[in-house]
């Protein structure tokens, strides 16, 4: 069989997971194992694919039939065009999320260009506060998550992208072992209600509960990092924070209850959704 042909029969067989990008899928997964990039992919559509590297791909086929997230299974996801290597223990960065980095990056450049301290707040893998250093090379970056098998993934793409002694990884709850007064705070918390995780789609019930679960109403991280804001944050900063679209009125009444005298907006992504909260000119 050669490469097109398992192409379109990978592809035929991932439909069963309802993916309306089967066939993309299959391309990914046979990249992924025979270690190409995709101008070799198309040029070698009539070479043959080997027995080894065909059980390979039939063992990945059958991890993603169980509805296993592909970026699991390739353990790597793009994010703001970087590559960030990802597993279980962290949550998958999603494209939505690149507007916390957009928002971040302007506001850092619209102030003086000294040195910057930037908390992100539940890192993960670390994608938005590397590709905030990556961009911001004035800036000093803490990444903060409770999770230690998360801050090793963090590590290795910190490593990876050359950003290891701008970006210094904390294990803690929140702004917990932070113990300096950062003029921007971003974060991606978990904002799910509990009550809410099992109906997820199976792919998403992989990914790390502790990444997802927001409590009885899904703001009971967000109510914590404001809370901890409150002394933490520069008089001259910012907070930034991921939400669902349906909390917009919730996240924003929260964040005036903390911050009654600061500017609140809601930021929208590329789809019209509310996706985060801000808080600027902060006044306590």
């Amino acid at each position: 069989m050669n490469l097109k042909e398992t192409l379109n029969a990978t592809g035929e067989t991932l439909i069963k997971t309802g993916s309306p990008d089967a066939k993309l899928e299959a391309e990914v997964l046979i990249r992924h194992v025979l270690g190409i990039d995709r101008a070799t992919f198309f040029r070698d559509l009539d070479e043959p694919v080997t027995d080894s590297d065909r059980q390979h791909l039939d063992d990945l086929v059958v991890r993603r039939l169980r509805r296993e997230p592909l970026n699991y299974i390739t353990g790597f996801r793009e994010f703001y065009g970087l590559s960030f290597e990802v597993s279980d223990s962290v949550l998958i960065p999603r494209q939505e999320t690149e507007l916390l980095v957009e928002t971040v990056i302007s506001l850092a450049r619209s102030r003086p260009k000294h040195e910057i301290k930037i908390c992100d707040v539940g890192t993960g893998s670390g994608a938005i506060a590397i590709s905030l250093a990556v961009n911001l090379p004035f800036a000093e970056i803490t990444a903060i998550d409770i999770s230690q098998s998360a801050l090793d993934i963090a590590d290795a793409n910190r490593r990876t992208h050359g950003v290891y002694n701008r970006v210094a990884l904390r294990r803690g709850n929140l702004l917990e072992p932070v113990d300096f007064k950062p003029e921007i705070i971003v974060s991606n918390p978990p904002y799910i209600p509990m009550g809410d995780l099992s109906l997820l789609q199976p792919e998403i019930q992989y990914e790390p509960r502790v990444a997802l679960d927001g409590g009885t109403d899904g703001l009971e991280l967000i109510r914590g990092l404001l809370s901890q804001s409150l002394d933490k944050v520069s008089s001259t900063g910012a907070i930034l924070f991921e939400i669902d679209s349906s909390q917009e009125n919730s996240a924003r009444i929260l964040a005036r209850e903390y911050f009654p005298n600061s500017h609140i907006s809601v930021l929208d992504d590329l789809s019209g959704s509310s996706r985060a909260i801000l808080i600027e000119e902060i006044s306590q």
